[in-house]
């Protein structure tokens, strides 16, 4: 079924059924994935999916939901029977209650896909030679010592919505996304790690780029030449620095530690709300100080309009250091005392929306501006040269830390756990190399701590967010490299001092 009778069937749904409230979403998803390892094909995925999720309401508030893996009418109509029946059943058992949907705008609209190139432009075979190409240039890169096995993988995914409601709300749009990713195993001295680059975009044209000019090749064979001496670098010695953090961690911070901690259903387990509000004018850093979430067209987590069918504003958390907005969607955000800005995304047809990030990314006004070059240790070299120019270079250590690898945020408590991938002395002259230590600390010890950027914005570093058995796609980043100054809150694990 195309996009046009799919429209048509989410549009004659809410009209020929007349009981109730209904919100109708459908959807229909197109991925094709492949992934080499070390020179060999080792999968080649390809997928069709689609369905349509309603979601009824009884006049009084209560709610009800049904999904199938069909697009029909008939059908359509039958979900629509069931999720009312299951609405009036809640209403009974006297479940919470939300008319707020009632009060909403009606909306007309119909985004197109970005892509320049249809999601079946390139075939299998096609694209199992061009990526085969990218992959097999990885096995040419030398290490000094030590050895490194390569996986590459493709993913392009085209997710095609459509939301209509009972007030003639009938919104559609198209989201095409796709990703190169090389991973590297590096392994020496006895010790192994893991890293990842990625290149992202909304079609194959990202396959005939890199073809064109490497750029995530390069990125590879640097991070590779880099994990090389961490494998046999020194822990950081435990305690608190001067920090810089690359836009990856940036990206880390912002969505597990503010992101999360401002989503409209979760405030009443959040540092950043009060007896279940958001603490709307709280000062939370210094001047200068930014988050910002919202949909960045074309890239990996974009989302012109929510899984409500309205459309998805960009929110400002944090403005200037005071806590201004929260992540709020139209069923959770009056009892969190927040605007509806609608963050309401959901993983696929058969689930129920909740609020969730887009893009979103720390932003500082202060910036340096470093030599443009995409070669790591010159852009080391760059940082290390701008913090010493002005007088910002702390003596005897000041760490750069490179490369997001996962952590946790306690939301209630406000403490975080981040891994990287690998660390540098900046105050030293040789420019040390330490083994990846743990981030840990307050997550507003991190703002009060933020003194300026370095560099280009980056607002690419991609990945998924699970929250309540949902994932969805996620992105970010920052203004450049994130200058922390030295804070007893803020620490790097590593070896204890004796």
């Amino acid at each position: 079924m195309d996009s046009d009778k799919i429209r048509e069937l989410v549009k004659q749904t809410v009209s020929e059924v007349k009981q109730g409230y209904l919100i109708v979403r459908a959807q229909m998803r197109k991925e094709i994935s492949l992934k080499f390892s070390n020179g060999q094909i080792e999968n080649l995925y390809t997928d069709t999916e689609s369905g349509m999720g309603v979601q009824a309401f009884t006049p009084q508030g209560a709610s009800g939901f049904a999904s199938a893996n069909v697009l029909a009418l008939e059908r359509a109509k039958e979900l629509a029977r069931m999720a009312l029946e299951l609405a009036s059943k809640n209403q009974s058992i006297d479940c919470e209650l939300n008319t707020e949907i009632f009060s909403v705008s009606p909306t007309v609209a119909e985004v197109p896909s970005t892509a320049k190139y249809p999601f079946e432009h390139f075939s299998p075979e096609e694209l199992q030679q061009i990526v085969s190409s990218i992959h097999n240039k990885l096995l040419n890169i030398k290490l000094e010592t030590g050895s490194v096995a390569w996986q590459t993988v493709y993913r392009q995914i085209e997710d095609f919505w459509c939301i209509g409601r009972s007030d003639g709300t009938l919104v559609s749009f198209t989201v095409p996304r796709t990703v190169l990713l090389h991973q590297g195993t590096v392994k020496d001295a006895g010790y192994g790690q893991s890293f990842t680059v990625t290149r992202s975009g909304v079609d194959g044209e990202i396959l005939l780029a890199e073809q064109a000019d490497g750029s995530l090749h390069l990125q590879a064979e640097d991070k590779a030449r880099f994990i090389q001496r961490v494998c046999k670098a020194p822990q950081i010695p435990s305690g608190s620095y001067p920090l810089v953090i690359d836009y990856g961690l940036a990206k880390g911070l912002a969505h597990e530690a503010f992101g999360h901690a401002v989503e409209s259903d979760l405030l009443e387990e959040s540092v950043l709300g009060f007896e279940g509000k958001l603490r709307i004018g709280a000062v939370i850093s210094k001047p200068g100080v930014d988050i910002i979430d919202g949909p960045l067209e074309r890239d990996w987590a974009y989302q012109p309009y929510s899984a409500n069918g309205q459309i998805r504003k960009t929110v400002a958390i944090v403005k200037d250091g005071v806590l201004k907005q929260g992540l709020g969607d139209i069923f959770s955000a009056a009892k969190a005392g927040v605007e509806i800005t609608d963050a309401a995304r959901a993983e696929y047809f058969g689930v129920v929306p909740l609020p969730r990030m887009t893009n979103i990314r720390l932003i500082v006004q202060d910036n340096i501006p470093l030599n443009n070059t995409n070669n790591l240790n010159q852009v080391i070299k760059s940082i290390r040269e701008a913090l010493l120019s002005r007088r910002m270079l702390e003596k005897d250590y000041h760490f750069l830390l490179l490369g997001y690898c996962g952590g946790q945020v306690n939301s209630k408590t406000g403490d975080f756990v981040f891994q990287c991938e690998g660390a540098v002395n900046l105050a030293d002259p040789e420019l040390t190399v330490y083994q990846a230590g743990i981030f840990s600390g307050k997550i507003l010890a991190v703002l009060e701590a933020v003194k300026c950027s370095l560099g280009t914005p980056r607002y690419d570093a991609i990945g998924t967010c699970g929250k309540a058995g949902q994932m969805v796609p996620s992105s970010g980043g920052g203004s450049g490299y994130i200058m922390l100054d030295k804070n007893q809150n803020i620490k790097i694990g590593g070896r204890t001092n004796d």
